[in-house]
């Protein structure tokens, strides 16, 4: 449900707008305030579930779901609309954050890479079938009722969860909970995000992203700071000490921003630079998040019987080639060929996710996985926008500079998407490079 409606009220932005009657710089902050509450609370949501246990942080995370989604569907000014993209998005990172922990603790070391995969499936298929379900409803039913589906759900997962859940027995926690350490790291995080979107959508020479970017270099100087002296901190730095779990995070944050460029760059490849309907290219786009599913659960299973270092780096190494030849396609490329570069991609982002997610929680003490489970959201999230934030600008600022000389906007197209996403392709490369040099992970 979380990553569902990370990506849902996509199509259904013109709608809201016109009924609202406001632009697309006041309506595009419906979907940013979603991002930069989801990515600022993931690793506080991972660090409560460790001090308060899972069972009521699910239930609480799904109940303010719930009423963001309610209040969402009854907003009558885009000011309440964004409120309650807060509130849902509050509710959403408690869910993200913990539920790898959960399922960690719930079943043997010797089965964590196949049930992470079956998640990691089922948040590829949320985020993938997003934008073709927004549409659907909203042309059926309407906007609002985007939001309001989520209320049968949301009781049914609670009602579910409060039968159902059991906690751990778990010693009590007697150190405070470090809220300076927290709110620097959310503050941080937030600025940084806004540093980035603003600074690619209107230029770094604008005062916003300058200010933006200096708040976040200062937030992030006095976390350290804190962090190291702080004797309960909020995020233990001494983690990334650990070879596997700073290798494994590092390749997280390269995978998701590889896969993000490619889902938010090829539709334009498609529909501006080849002439494709939306519908043709909606179904060709597809071939990359089912294969991501599919192949998720499989990879899993794979790592629990030979680690975790092979599938990631032949799953990066998958992300990377695809890329590259995907950005070598040219103008008019056969249906075939452009499906089978984004199979590519997909399969390796399959093999790659369910294997370095295992690794991760099992990199780390049973005592603080909702906090490891909150760092791997919250790279997924970071890695989400810095691609498409970082790619988006490549493109457009390649395209301001082709197009005086060729004329011709879908020619402009096809070599800017080239040069951008053979650019994030060494990115890939470079999380491959990390997963080479992880050391051996944890098993059985």
């Amino acid at each position: 449900m979380a990553p569902l409606d990370s990506s849902i009220v996509h199509t259904t932005l013109p709608l809201i707008a016109r009924e609202f009657r406001v632009d697309v710089l006041v309506i595009e902050w419906v979907v940013l305030a979603y991002l930069l509450t989801l990515s600022s609370l993931l690793l506080v949501g991972g660090r409560l579930g460790d001090r308060m246990g899972e069972r009521p942080l699910f239930v609480s995370g799904f109940t303010l779901f719930t009423v963001g989604s309610l209040l969402c569907g009854l907003a009558q000014g885009v000011g309440t609309l964004i409120f309650a993209r807060v509130l849902q998005a509050a509710g959403g990172s408690l869910l993200i954050a913990i539920g790898p922990a959960m399922l960690t603790r719930a079943f043997p070391a010797s089965q964590r890479g196949r049930v992470l995969g079956i998640q990691a499936s089922v948040v590829y298929l949320g985020l993938s079938i997003g934008p073709g379900l927004g549409g659907l409803i909203a042309s059926g039913l309407g906007w609002r009722w985007v939001f309001l589906v989520n209320l049968p759900i949301g009781l049914a997962a609670i009602g579910t969860a409060v039968v159902v859940l059991r906690d751990a027995p778990r010693r009590p926690r007697r150190d405070p909970f470090d809220v300076g350490g927290a709110l620097l790291f959310a503050g941080g995080l937030v600025a940084f995000v806004v540093a980035v979107s603003r600074g690619a959508e209107i230029g770094w020479d604008s005062p916003a992203p300058r200010i933006a970017a200096l708040s976040a270099v200062a937030a992030a100087v006095a976390f350290v700071a804190r962090e190291l002296r702080y004797p309960h901190p909020f995020l233990d730095l001494r983690l990334f000490r650990h070879r596997l779990f700073a290798a494994a995070t590092l390749s997280a944050l390269c995978n998701y921003m590889a896969s993000a460029t490619t889902a938010f760059l090829t539709p334009f490849y498609l529909i501006r630079g080849n002439h494709l309907t939306p519908d043709r290219a909606g179904a060709l786009l597809m071939t990359m998040p089912l294969t991501m599913a599919l192949v998720a659960p499989l990879s899993g299973w794979l790592s629990d019987r030979i680690g975790s270092r092979l599938p990631t780096v032949v799953g990066m190494s998958c992300v990377a080639t695809g890329m590259w030849m995907l950005g070598g396609l040219g103008p008019a490329p056969g249906n075939t060929e452009v499906a089978l570069h984004l199979g590519l991609v997909g399969l390796g982002v399959g093999l790659f996710t369910s294997p370095n997610n295992s690794a991760i929680m099992g990199a780390v003490p049973q005592a603080i996985q909702g906090l490891a489970s909150g760092l791997v959201a919250t790279a997924r999230t970071l890695g989400m926008i810095l691609g498409v934030a970082i790619s988006g600008a490549l493109f457009g600022s390649e395209i301001h500079r082709l197009l005086p000389g060729t004329g011709q906007d879908a020619l402009a197209v096809v070599h800017a998407y080239g040069h951008a996403i053979r650019i994030v392709a060494a990115v890939a490369a470079t999380g491959a490079v990390a997963s080479l040099v992880r050391g051996r992970s944890i098993t059985g």
